[in-house]
């Protein structure tokens, strides 16, 4: 498949908590498709020449926030004005903007990758530098789901990541979204 197959369809942002897959799945998902990928988080260590972790260090939150903002508007507007197709990979709290969260889903099909809260924190507990993430991996884990799944349930298409390798995730999505 070299193509999206709904062309209607130009944008699919994965959404989710860190550890959902949203960057292994969206990369593979954006080889099988043909299309562009494009890793806001990596974006803006790039632009920034700082790790996400160390812009928390320095900056906060609220820093990184407006940066995160900046960044999906002005990339995500630079595809549709360019008509490119591509795997949109938002940090685990890129949708808690409202601002962001109603650009994408009104720009792109916006995919929930959601897990379970051992799942997830079985997958970050072995991450290191993870700036939301301090002390007991499951509490923190649990308490951000908490804050974040408002906003993550009004994604168009929801799907659980527990059991499913990167292959069968990605061929999950490509059925979603045709």
């Amino acid at each position: 498949m070299n193509s999206m197959t709904n062309n209607n369809i130009k944008l699919i942002t994965l959404v989710g908590m860190m550890g959902s897959g949203k960057t292994s799945c969206g990369s593979v998902l954006a080889k099988k498709l043909g299309i562009s990928f494009l890793d806001i988080d990596s974006i803006i260590e790039l632009e920034e020449n700082l790790k996400i972790s160390e812009i928390f260090e320095k900056f906060g939150e609220e820093y990184f926030r407006l940066i995160e903002e900046k960044v999906i508007f002005l990339k995500v507007s630079e595809y549709l004005r360019q008509n490119v197709k591509a795997i949109i990979s938002l940090g685990g709290g890129g949708f808690e903007s409202k601002k962001t969260r109603e650009f994408l889903l009104n720009n792109s099909k916006v995919i929930w990758l959601n897990s379970d809260i051992k799942v997830l924190s079985k997958r970050v507990g072995k991450a290191f530098n993870r700036p939301m993430i301090k002390g007991n991996v499951e509490t923190n884990i649990e308490m951000l789901l908490n804050k974040r799944i408002k906003n993550y349930q009004k994604s168009h298409l929801k799907i659980n990541t527990d059991n499913l390798s990167v292959n069968d995730l990605c061929n999950k999505i490509i059925k979603g979204i045709l």
